[in-house]
């Protein structure tokens, strides 16, 4: 006997794909560094791109959003890690 499956969770997946915009458009315009090159004379400032932070927040910040949209539809536990997860960074965005 086939054993009936969930349909796709449009309204969470979509909530947390919210979520997840909320925190790359908070956080991605911060990442860069400011750099002081002292070989100049006065020293030089310049902002240096982290490319590695970047892919570190958005793979923070979507794969919960897949586990929502994907695994929460077979096994409830990856629904509720997803949206532990994004809450998580969603708090730590604000508390940090």
């Amino acid at each position: 006997m086939d054993k009936t499956r969930r349909p796709i969770p449009w309204l969470s997946g979509s909530l947390a794909t919210l979520v997840a915009l909320l925190i790359v458009a908070a956080i991605l315009p911060n990442c860069d560094r400011a750099v002081v090159d002292h070989t100049f004379n006065p020293p030089r400032i310049y902002i240096q791109p982290q490319p590695w932070v970047v892919c570190y927040i958005l793979a923070l910040t979507f794969v919960p959003v897949l586990c929502v949209f994907i695994l929460g539809r077979r096994w409830i536990f990856f629904q509720w890690f997803g949206w532990a997860v994004l809450l998580f960074v969603l708090a730590s965005m604000f508390f940090v």
